[in-house]
């Protein structure tokens, strides 16, 4: 039976989340969790000791739908994925087991929609990163939230955006320019429930260092920061206060307009890095 492990400083994974409804939104359709996956599933603290058993999740989803649907959309996600991957958490292949997870909340999210006829079409973005104490992540991804991984001074974007402007420019068949000019680049092609087709999560495995720093959010971010990413990026970490951090994006993003709901996640490795 797996055993929870104790992190040495270097490997201590602190962490902080913020999210804010933005400057033109009424609502806040956004939500994140983050959780420890050891004999119970249970509320990850801000500055663990001990890794448990089943390591860690870190989830961000945006909703999306009518009235209150991407209100509960995305809440509804955040809390099933990490009860689907805690029934899982135990199984020798843990991509197979995120994937699983992303794909039966994917359905009973569609089912809830079923059930109540004001929610039908209602669907979420979903990002989530499972970090375990050997040094490995796992991570899902569905929609345009985004994971990013800082190493030293580089930024890395784990995820890749699953919108049709996204999806031409990636397959080759519009620059960035055109793709600037369509109204639609930014409908999803595939997200969590709506209109229920087939989910197909990105996945991907891949290792964490002391030192890195994981960067989880919400489009509402990204999108009226874009052209100043990484460099807004790095000053917001200049300090070693996460939470700071995290207040000094969602300010940004408000000064430059703040047309969405914004939510920011970081967890960092270990003491600051003098990189």
């Amino acid at each position: 039976m797996a055993k929870p492990v104790r992190s040495d400083v270097a490997r201590q994974p602190r962490w902080t989340a913020l999210s804010d409804q933005g400057r033109r939104r009424k609502n806040n359709e956004d939500a994140w969790g983050a959780w420890a996956l050891g004999q119970v599933r249970a509320r990850m603290p801000a500055s663990p000791e001990l890794w448990p058993a089943h390591g860690f999740l870190l989830v961000v989803s945006d909703g999306m739908g009518g009235a209150s649907a991407g209100e509960v959309a995305s809440a509804f996600c955040v809390e099933q994925i990490a009860e689907e991957l805690f029934l899982r958490r135990g199984e020798t292949n843990r991509e197979a087991a995120l994937r699983e997870a992303f794909v039966v909340t994917h359905r009973k999210l569609m089912q809830a929609a079923l059930d109540d006829s004001d929610k039908l079409g209602m669907g979420a973005t979903l990002s989530a990163l499972w970090l375990q104490a050997d040094g490995t992540y796992v991570l899902g991804h569905v929609g345009d939230s985004r994971i990013y991984r800082r190493e030293g001074r580089a930024w890395t974007q784990l995820t890749a955006d699953q919108s049709v402007g996204a999806g031409l420019v990636r397959r080759g068949e519009m620059t960035e320019a055109e793709v600037g000019r369509l109204h639609y680049r930014a409908m999803l092609e595939q997200v969590m429930g709506g209109d229920g087709a087939p989910l197909h999560p990105e996945m991907q495995t891949g290792r964490w260092q002391p030192g890195q720093v994981f960067l989880l959010c919400s489009d509402g971010l990204t999108g009226p920061l874009a052209r100043q990413i990484p460099g807004v990026f790095d000053e917001a970490l200049e300090g070693d206060d996460l939470e700071r951090s995290a207040c000094y994006l969602i300010d940004e993003t408000n000064h430059a307009g703040g047309p969405d709901n914004i939510t920011v996640m970081l967890v960092r490795f270990g003491p600051k890095s003098s990189a």
